[in-house]
């Protein structure tokens, strides 16, 4: 194995993940002109998100032991094949103005989505030892890819058409193709010398392989990101409704939290693999998620434009999400074997994608009148989810003080010199 070799591979995902984050959830910013262009109200819009979501209640799973068996070159070939046709299909959902063809290549984007996500962590696992900078890096990457996508997107539409940003969406997916055809490629002829195990059947028994504490973080994952994203989704509409900003304030508040973890992110990723405090970080972002939540669901809703609310709730949203991948998902790869890690990170994506989907749906109703009320309603539903996520996080942080002594989830001591000289 070449020395640079990893630094080229993380490279080259974190790009391919930066095309990707820029088409991918483009109805969050382009609601108003999708509604204007069907006919459509918030309902629609959500259910743009469950139609990407649902496959990936399964797909993640079923993709990570496909993984596991045939290898990721082959197996994320095919599964960018199905976005690429997906992307096509919302392209052509606007050029014949039909919105349940839109629906359907949402579906067909979704299908394989996550399960790339999977494939490339799994790449990510094998060649980085400890990987939270590793990870904190292409998270970077994927913040900066939705920060383009606030400016992108409404430059095209407002200078073009929805059309020409739905192209746009297209032309960075065949890019996302590229992008990871050429880690495959780099993978299969440098890799990384890993003792030889039995490839796992594909069998959906191999779900009683994980120990209990994996399952504890896939609970934390799901409540979590749950909460995440589906603020996510749905802030920019109720920015304007409770806080009277105009779409362009909205878009930019919406990037706000990704300006925060592009920054942090690749610095909080090296203090963890430096020193660990895994456990401890998980619990800081608990209480900064509940901060979030806490704040605009109990703070009233202003009668003129107001900006130091929804400001502050993005930029601790961005402090939690990039606190939290470089503290969690390092974690999966402690507790599961090598030869079951792409099964292991796609039950993780399928659990986050069980609670987005349905909550998108339950949540499109909370708020599809679109008024003040019911998104203060939709805000204490998701600050009770949120504390189920920190429960869960405390659950994680007690087993390993009570049963590892605090050491389950520390610093490798095998960690190459090398990668900790270029964490330095």
């Amino acid at each position: 194995m070449i020395p640079s070799t990893k630094w080229v591979i993380l490279l080259l995902t974190s790009l391919s993940q930066f095309s990707f984050r820029v088409f991918v959830d483009y109805p969050s910013l382009l609601a108003t002109e999708i509604k204007n262009h069907f006919i459509v109200d918030q309902f629609q819009i959500n259910l743009l998100f469950s139609f990407r979501s649902f496959p990936n209640i399964i797909m993640p799973f079923v993709g990570g032991m496909l993984l596991d068996r045939y290898g990721t070159r082959r197996g994320l070939f095919g599964f960018m094949l199905f976005i690429i046709f997906g992307t096509f299909l919302c392209y052509l959902s606007i050029v014949l103005n039909n919105f349940t063809l839109m629906l359907i290549g949402r579906f067909f984007m979704g299908l394989f989505l996550e399960c790339c996500y999977v494939g490339i962590y799994k790449i990510l696992s094998k060649w980085f030892k400890e990987a939270s900078f590793a990870y904190s890096i292409d998270t970077a990457f994927i913040c900066g890819g939705t920060i383009a996508s606030t400016i992108l997107l409404p430059y095209l539409v407002n200078n073009y058409s929805l059309e020409t940003a739905l192209l746009a969406c297209l032309m960075l997916c065949i890019v996302s193709f590229i992008g990871l055809n050429a880690v495959t490629t780099i993978d299969k002829i440098y890799s990384v010398e890993t003792k030889q195990e039995t490839i796992p059947h594909f069998s959906f028994a191999l779900l009683t392989q994980f120990n209990i504490d994996f399952y504890i973080i896939a609970l934390s994952s799901i409540f979590c990101y749950t909460s995440y994203y589906i603020y996510s989704y749905n802030n920019a509409e109720m920015f304007k409704a409770m806080y009277h900003l105009s779409s362009y304030s909205a878009a930019t508040l919406y990037g706000l939290p990704c300006y925060m973890a592009i920054f942090i992110a690749p610095y909080l990723g090296h203090l963890v693999d430096k020193h660990g405090y895994r456990m401890q970080g998980l619990q800081i972002t608990s209480v900064i998620q509940l901060s979030v939540f806490t704040l605009v669901y109990l703070m009233p809703s202003c009668e003129t434009t107001c900006l130091i609310i929804p400001a502050i709730s993005q930029l601790l949203n961005g402090i939690f999400f990039a606190a939290y991948v470089v503290t969690l998902w390092p974690c999966i790869q402690m507790v599961v074997s090598n030869q079951l890690s792409g099964t292991a990170f796609g039950v993780v994506y399928s659990s986050v994608s069980f609670g987005v989907s349905f909550a998108s749906i339950f949540i499109g109703k909370v708020v599809q009148e679109e008024t003040q009320g019911s998104y203060s309603n939709m805000l204490g539903i998701l600050l009770l989810i949120t504390f189920l996520g920190a429960s869960m996080n405390y659950l994680l942080y007690y087993r390993d003080s009570k049963y590892f002594n605090n050491q389950k989830y520390v610093i490798s001591q095998n960690s190459t010199e090398m990668e900790l000289k270029m964490l330095d």
